[in-house]
């Protein structure tokens, strides 16, 4: 039987026949890619949205463009590398109108605004589906990776997980006419928010010992990061935001399968020496962006355990993996 392969088996496949690049050039797995000039590097993030698997029921081409950018300043938020110019390809189905590109010229713009950064152009082609291709580049003298965990560190986030799951549910039971908590998780799929300004503040002051974007999910996150610094995770609080755990009841969803597996929440997830808590903390608190201290680093080998009613756990090694076919059920 003929396996399909998907995202990670094709990286996979690409290493093995073209090699890593030479050592003064990052390699092939982070966040972002970035290459030597003058005393420092540049910075480069490339992403892509499709419409089919990355713009849910309800979303508007001006948004979708506006999720494409803000995709790969996640990326830069959670480096610590500052956006300065981008490009954007587009593959252009036959159905879209004039009035439909102006809307993804619209959320191009938006995104250059809110972000700070210069659009240089890009390409356009007819394709079957919705393609949004991006480039972001930038320039940073210190970058964070995801293999310097410690032993003792804390494990941290920058924000909520599980609204993105709730909202994709939300919209597709409502729309986009919505109450309550329902509203506020909606507007995380539609309006996703990437913590640039905090990711630039902990890197410039070095509170960060690794990191990485969280859009596949806090579980493969949390793994990820786990496997580049060879340690274990133990997560002993939930990130869940007020009202999630009452959301999930009443629609009969997980709470947990909300919280480790949605994706898509573009926060940052982090370790730090303990003794730097309190700072990081003060400093996201000044921007309004509390931090949440999640876990720990242990001695042991690579694996994400979960501590719930005091018994411990260990979390299942999933998120959104694209072309995978145990890929997760929340994202559309």
């Amino acid at each position: 039987m003929r396996e399909n392969p998907d995202e990670l088996s094709i990286i996979k496949e690409f290493i093995e026949v073209i090699g890593q690049p030479k050592q003064i050039y990052s390699k092939i797995g982070d966040d972002v890619a970035h290459i030597p000039s003058g005393k420092g590097r540049v910075v480069v993030k490339c992403d892509m949205l499709v419409g089919e698997t990355d713009v849910p029921q309800g979303m508007t081409y001006r948004e979708a463009a506006r999720k494409a950018l803000a995709s790969v300043v996640s990326d830069f938020a959670a480096k610590g590398v500052k956006p300065n110019a981008a490009l954007v390809s587009l593959g252009i189905p036959p159905t879209l109108t004039i009035a439909d590109i102006r809307e993804l010229a619209l959320g191009v713009r938006d995104a250059r605004e809110e972000f700070k950064f210069e659009f240089l152009g890009g390409d356009t082609n007819q394709a079957k589906d919705l393609i949004i291709d991006c480039i972001l580049l930038g320039y940073a003298k210190h970058i964070i990776g995801r293999a310097g965990a410690k032993v003792g560190d804390i494990v941290a986030v920058t924000g909520d997980f599980g609204y993105t799951g709730a909202g994709l549910y939300a919209l597709s039971k409502y729309g986009r006419v919505a109450e309550g908590f329902a509203e506020k998780a909606i507007s995380t799929v539609l309006k996703p928010k990437p913590p640039l300004e905090l990711g630039l503040m902990l890197a410039e002051r070095r509170l960060m010992s690794s990191s990485i974007d969280s859009s596949d999910g806090l579980a493969l996150s949390l793994y990820t990061l786990s496997e580049a610094s060879n340690v274990k995770i133990v997560v002993f609080d939930l990130p869940a935001p007020e009202g999630l755990r009452e959301f999930a009841e009443e629609n009969g969803l997980s709470l947990e399968e909300l919280v480790f597996y949605s994706g898509e929440e573009y926060e940052i997830v982090f370790t730090a020496h303990e003794d730097k808590l309190d700072k990081i903390k003060r400093l996201a608190e000044s921007l309004g962006k509390p931090i949440k201290a999640i876990g720990r680093v242990e001695q042991g080998k690579p694996v994400v355990e979960y501590v719930t009613l005091g018994k411990k756990k260990i979390l299942e090694r999933r998120g959104w993996i694209h072309l995978s076919a145990k890929r997760n059920k929340n994202k559309v």
